[in-house]
């Protein structure tokens, strides 16, 4: 069956840019790597059951940026518009409006797909804290990535659910 990447940005976590049966979406226009379909993960243009697993790896900083993006050494940065940094961000801030967002965007995700795979870094929330949106899933499996860059980095995290 084939696969989902909501958040494709420029496809950082797929060491294959073009891996055959996956679909990648993003509403960001002039990524290095475009995605297959322009949307908006909170409102999925295709029908019920088509995936197997939709991966998740939602926009998030420590400091509510707008449009983060990657500079060629890889770290996040804000995006400059016209000479200035842009905060918040286009679904909502991270201290209000992310709880409606990604409750609506996992019911999307149960309805196109079985599986979940979701990507949380502990940088803005701790895990837990956003585990109480997925209520349409079984979670599956949960496992820890430490940073060996920094001592005291944030820890990423790969959540997998079933529905």
């Amino acid at each position: 069956m084939v696969n989902l990447d909501v958040t494709a940005g420029n496809r950082a976590m797929w060491p294959n840019k073009t891996p055959p049966l996956t679909v990648f979406m993003d509403r960001e226009i002039g990524l290095v790597v475009p995605p297959t379909v322009f949307g908006d993960w909170r409102f999925l243009p295709f029908r019920a059951g088509v995936f197997e697993t939709v991966f998740f790896d939602p926009p998030h900083s420590k400091f509510g940026l707008k449009s983060v993006h990657m500079n060629p050494k890889g770290w996040s940065v804000p995006r400059v518009v016209e000479g200035r940094k842009i905060g918040g961000s286009w679904w909502g801030s991270l201290e209000t409006g992310w709880f409606g967002v990604f409750f609506k965007a996992q019911r999307e995700f149960a309805r196109v797909g079985r599986r979940l795979c979701f990507k949380w870094n502990t940088t803005s929330h701790g895990l837990d804290k956003v585990l109480t949106v997925f209520e349409a899933w079984r979670e599956v499996y949960r496992k820890r990535h430490r940073s060996k860059m920094k001592r005291g980095a944030p820890d990423t995290w790969w959540v997998t659910f079933v529905k």
